[in-house]
């Protein structure tokens, strides 16, 4: 009888020559390119400049590269990256900080519903129906909707896939375009050949604006791009342009690779032909570590080991040829020594007719290495995880050792913990798809090195947690948004006079408080911290009684009464200081506060007319007339009979 290690393998094997179509329907990915649909579902007016970064590797750090100057420089901005780490909303960052996560899932909901009454206007000129947008269209018009309500000056945009057909490409103003070093990836949607690529992905390219290119990019490609830029009236700067501006490097305590070094020179470049009179300090822009999650990152995943692991382990999402080039001399030049030559990995690779499986695995692994091949859980419209079956099957050709090859369950935790236990302190690397690395961090105990703060909620969400708050009862992390968000509107500059003057540059003035109400604070302080100390302690008893400890006898309820007794009077002093200190008692219905008061101005109703149709037709009446925007030929308006 077969072993069932056999078997799996036999199974994994089955599942990768089989076809697309023949698969389960999860491998099946909402991809579709072209600009027809995002150009309906995006805002009719861009409030912020462009800033368009294409190419196969590279162009998310020129974003966080661009970012950080932008930010050095004191000019607001947003960036938009995917795939998003660890979660949806993180794609997007305003001045540095992600996005509201509640504001974040309101703009998706408001785009999908603006793209429904539209598209149920629209066919294409074919006859065919639009269809429903794809889940990377929808975030696309989602984040320019929040760059235009965060008023930012500059949206610096990752191009998604190739460029010209790319649902980011439909932004109506770029500034400058940048297109990094291109190389074979995604195959499948964007041609055969590195020129056919790098052709798509110059559709970024608009007339009059400056494109700027990655130098070292083969003599093919820079033809190609250079006759797409003749062609649409541009021009291609190429980015060793910008090594005078780099000169003052400080090289001893920024060792770049030579990969980081182009995509500092093309984020340079672009920065000089937005701002030619702004200068940039380098060391103390590298200094920041303006970086992507997931890209060369020391990790600690002390918490998931147990403790065993003290040291950080790098990760860094090498899923393409280029990418795996990079991390591998990475490895061998610095993680690699006479003393410890032994690396252990943890790969997992998406599924891709196109990706050359074996090459990547052979060329990051060694004989002496240890190696885990893992699957990550794919998500709704992610592609396949590559069977680990068949990465050990590679593996193997290489490291004949198989007590060096993990073969337990293929997730991402149990992977990790086996590699740091095989490790013990020598280097280990997770690399691999961005999906996987996704699903490392959001792992119990995985705690990444950069960490990224979340803006706090703003009026919309205000509005949002008000009106749901009548409906139901808000959930603790509801409640706790809900209460910042209040804190946020009475305190901000708009309403407080403490704050007034910091819009234009000034300090907060904060009045002087005379010593009573000091002292009433230091009271009310003093009963609140001993209030929630005692809380803790009834909460713990009572879960002890539960579970019938042992140990309490018929002292624990006597000492449950002394406690709630004890807590009951703290809450009681607590509110008298705060009553001395507000002078009138909080009246819940205060939090409800109405959309004049929030917003200045009343809440828009319904059309008469509307409200009195059925909901079919409603909708209808609530859809502009249209006669067909300028410029969109492949369109034609479908009226209802």
């Amino acid at each position: 009888m077969p072993a069932a290690k056999d078997i799996r393998r036999a199974l994994a094997r089955i599942r990768a020559v089989m076809p697309t179509q023949k698969q389960s329907d999860a491998s099946h990915r909402n991809i579709k390119l072209g600009l027809e649909r995002i150009s309906r579902a995006i805002p009719d007016e861009q409030k912020w400049i462009g800033v368009h970064v294409g190419g196969t590797n590279g162009k998310g750090s020129i974003c966080a590269l661009l970012a950080g100057m932008l930010k050095l420089s004191g000019i607001s901005h947003g960036t938009y990256n995917s795939p998003a780490l660890p979660e949806r909303h993180n794609s997007i960052t305003i001045n540095g900080l992600y996005v509201n996560k509640r504001m974040y899932e309101m703009e998706l909901q408001h785009v999908a519903e603006t793209y429904k009454r539209v598209a149920s206007g629209w066919m294409f000129a074919s006859g065919d129906e639009p269809g429903e947008p794809t889940p990377f269209e929808i975030e696309t018009a989602a984040a320019f909707r929040v760059f235009n309500k965060m008023n930012v000056q500059y949206g610096i945009v990752e191009v998604g896939m190739g460029g010209a057909t790319d649902a980011t490409n439909a932004m109506k103003e770029k500034a400058v375009t940048v297109i990094s070093k291109i190389d074979l990836d995604h195959q499948e949607y964007l041609g055969n050949t590195i020129e056919e690529i790098a052709k798509v992905k110059a559709g970024i390219m608009r007339p009059g604006i400056p494109c700027i290119v990655d130098y070292t990019n083969p003599s093919s490609v820079m033809d190609v791009l250079r006759d797409h830029a003749q062609s649409v009236g541009t021009q291609v700067s190429l980015s060793s342009k910008a090594l005078p501006l780099i000169e003052d490097l400080d090289g001893d305590t920024f060792k770049l690779q030579d990969y980081e070094k182009q995509n500092l020179l093309c984020a340079t470049l672009a920065f000089r032909n937005l701002f030619p009179n702004l200068q940039i300090d380098v060391n103390k822009l590298l200094s920041l570590k303006p970086q992507l999650p997931g890209r060369m990152e020391q990790v600690n995943v002390s918490g998931l080991t147990d403790g065993t692991r003290q040291q950080p382990v790098l990760v860094d999402g090498a899923h393409n040829m280029l990418g795996v080039d990079a991390l591998a001399k990475h490895v061998d030049g610095t993680l690699r020594n006479s003393t410890e030559p032994t690396v252990t990995w943890v790969i997992g690779l998406s599924s891709s007719k196109s990706k050359p499986f074996s090459k990547i695995v052979e060329t990051l692994i060694r004989p002496h290495d240890n190696l885990a091949f893992v699957e990550y859980a794919q998500g709704a419209n992610d592609p396949p995880a590559a069977p680990a079956e068949l990465g050990r099957d590679v593996a193997a050709q290489v490291i004949r050792d198989e007590s060096r090859i993990y073969d337990g369950e293929p997730n991402i935790g149990d992977a990790v913990q086996w590699a740091c236990s095989k490790a013990g302190e020598g280097p280990v690397v997770i690399t691999g798809s961005l999906y996987m690395i996704r699903e490392l961090y959001g792992t119990a105990g995985v705690q990444p090195s950069r960490k990224i703060k979340t803006r706090r909620p703003g009026r919309s969400q205000l509005w949002r947690y008000i009106q749901l708050s009548k409906e139901r009862p808000l959930t603790s992390e509801e409640a706790r948004e809900f209460k910042q968000a209040r804190r946020h509107w009475y305190l901000s500059p708009l309403n407080s006079p403490v704050f007034r003057n910091v819009r234009s540059g000034g300090a907060p003035v904060s009045p002087p408080a005379p010593e009573s109400v000091r002292e009433h604070q230091r009271d009310a302080a003093h009963h609140k911290s001993q209030a929630d100390g005692y809380g803790s302690a009834i909460r713990s008893i009572k879960k002890d009684m539960s579970e019938e400890v042992d140990g309490g006898g018929e002292d624990l309820p006597r000492t449950l009464r002394d406690l709630e007794k004890r807590h009951e009077e703290h809450l009681r002093a607590y509110n008298s200081a705060m009553f001395r200190l507000r002078g009138y008692i909080v009246d819940p219905e205060k939090k409800y506060l109405s959309h004049r008061d929030i917003f200045g101005q009343p809440e828009k109703r319904k059309s008469r007319i509307a409200a009195l149709l059925p909901e079919e037709d409603a909708d209808r009446a609530a859809l502009p007339l249209h006669k067909g925007p300028p410029g969109k030929a492949g369109w034609q308006t479908r009226r209802g009979g």
